[in-house]
């Protein structure tokens, strides 16, 4: 009794690029890195914004002093407020310096225009005249263990 055919191989032949890896310099690693962080740093801050009974011990995992105090505070006098965050900010762009060998310096344009504040009736408290989009600057540093943490952070204009 005669088998089925089998499907032919795909060809190859080496017209067709095969995918590599580009490996980074430790440096670019790190910028890289650095830029990421700010990312991780707002996805946690939305988060705990939209979500009151979420500790705000997970700020631990993406900032330090004197940042992880300023967002505690902020967000626990929002949680006072029955103030509640819906949508997602979005991190545009980031550009990196690095300002020693695990200290960063990076400026970030972040859109807020699709955030909004409710209080407990779940009216917006957003001021009409908020930017929708604006830049920050961060001093990211590198720990001990290879993370990266905001650990300071500051709004200085739209963009």
């Amino acid at each position: 009794k005669p088998s089925p055919a089998a499907p032919p191989p795909a060809p190859r032949s080496a017209s067709h690029p095969t995918p590599f890896s580009t490996s980074l310099s430790p440096a670019e690693k790190d910028a890289k890195d650095a830029a990421e962080t700010i990312t991780r740093f707002w996805a946690v801050l939305d988060e705990l914004g939209s979500d009151p009974k979420r500790s705000l011990d997970s700020l631990a995992a993406v900032s330090r002093d004197p940042s992880i105090t300023t967002w505690r505070q902020l967000l626990t006098r929002h949680r006072v407020r029955q103030e509640k965050q819906i949508g997602k900010t979005v991190v545009v762009e980031t550009s990196v310096k690095p300002s020693s060998a695990s200290r960063f310096v990076v400026a970030a344009c972040i859109d807020v225009s699709k955030v909004d504040l409710v209080d407990k009736d779940g009216k917006s408290i957003v001021a009409a005249n908020r930017p929708p989009r604006v830049q920050y600057q961060y001093i990211v540093e590198k720990a001990s263990g290879g993370v990266f943490y905001v650990v300071q952070d500051k709004a200085v204009q739209t963009c």
